[in-house]
């Protein structure tokens, strides 16, 4: 039979972890609530700087910008990696470095360098190549200019080929999908000019025949244009991975206090029964000892 005391306490134990999983669930969701308004409020801009350099890139000559380089053969991939810096996430973690091994072994590319946002990912890549910076400090405003910045000078000065930026997209608050999206070479092709597979003549009716004059070229103009471009690439999928995070954390949590409750409920009635049973024996005893008693006596 059960101990009845030993059933208690571990009763007593899972309450207080059912008060911390609530707790950490209601943190969770307040802060989805604000990653997703400010992925949201970040769309606008996004969407500007698109359509400036949509219509810039009407008449350039690629070979004066190095961020439009063409690599005759992909030898070198750069990974940014936005994982999350805590655990209580669930499988969010788990599945982005599995779809990142997935790609990694169907490119065939052994030489393969990663930036890491997140201390989960900068123990995960190492399976899979050297670690060239690690951001997992804290991302402040200052962080994705640098964080781009080292990627431009590294995919400008051939040391790496490709770019890619490895994070967890938020659909809803129950499904976030790993999302390995390339966000260097760009694509250049006259007249269409393809940013991340998005093609500008044909994309919110963005018109490329108005005339516009340029000081000193269109070609400088564009080359300060697309690092923004790229800081608002990243700067939107840290948004992703941040409502990504806490809406995962939200519904583990939330599944670790139902199961808590529920085992609680369990043991409770199994802590019941024993009691019970003890209750009914002792009953018993004194019963037994009672007639013989009356028998002695």
């Amino acid at each position: 039979m059960a101990n009845p005391r030993l059933i208690k306490k571990r009763v007593n134990s899972i309450k207080n972890i059912k008060k911390i999983t609530k707790a950490l669930e209601m943190v969770s969701a307040s802060k989805v609530l604000k990653a997703q308004s400010k992925a949201l409020a970040a769309k606008p801009y996004a969407e500007k700087i698109y359509e400036i350099i949509a219509n810039v890139a009407g008449e350039v000559n690629i070979s004066e910008i190095p961020l439009l380089r063409k690599p005759k053969e992909i030898k070198r991939n750069l990974y940014i990696v936005i994982s999350t810096n805590r655990g209580l996430a669930g499988s969010l973690n788990t599945n982005l470095f599995r779809k990142l091994g997935e790609h990694s072994k169907e490119s065939g590319i052994v030489d393969s360098s990663f930036i890491t946002v997140g201390k989960k990912g900068r123990g995960a890549v190492a399976f899979y190549g050297t670690l060239l910076a690690d951001f997992s400090e804290g991302i402040t405003t200052k962080s994705v200019p640098a964080i781009i910045n080292l990627v431009s000078d590294k995919f400008v000065n051939e040391e790496v080929d490709a770019v890619y930026l490895v994070y967890n997209d938020f659909i809803s608050a129950l499904s976030q999908d790993p999302v390995i999206k390339k966000i260097l070479p760009i694509t250049y092709e006259k007249p269409s000019f393809d940013l991340l597979g998005k093609e500008a003549n044909v994309r919110n009716n963005i018109k490329l025949n108005i005339v516009f004059n340029f000081e000193p070229s269109r070609e400088e103009v564009l080359k300060e244009l697309l690092p923004f471009y790229l800081e608002v690439i990243l700067s939107e999928a840290l948004y992703e991975a941040e409502a990504s995070e806490h809406s995962a954390r939200m519904v583990a949590m939330k599944s670790a206090s139902d199961n808590a409750q529920e085992l609680s409920s369990s043991l409770t009635l199994e802590f019941n029964k024993a009691r019970q049973s003890m209750i009914t024996n002792e009953i018993n005893d004194i019963t037994v000892a009672s007639s013989v008693i009356s028998e002695n006596d």
